[in-house]
């Protein structure tokens, strides 16, 4: 490992499987989903 890019990249990667994975875990079984899907009506 002689890139040092390599060191940069790890923070950045932690922080964005962590934020992923907290956004899942905040709907939970009574919270809303991190997803919202809506229905598109024809004429908007």
């Amino acid at each position: 490992m002689d890139n040092p890019a390599i060191y940069l990249w790890i923070p950045i990667i932690v922080v964005s499987f962590l934020s992923i994975v907290k956004m899942i875990n905040k709907g939970g079984p009574k919270g809303k989903p991190w997803i919202r899907i809506e229905k598109v009506e024809d004429n908007e």
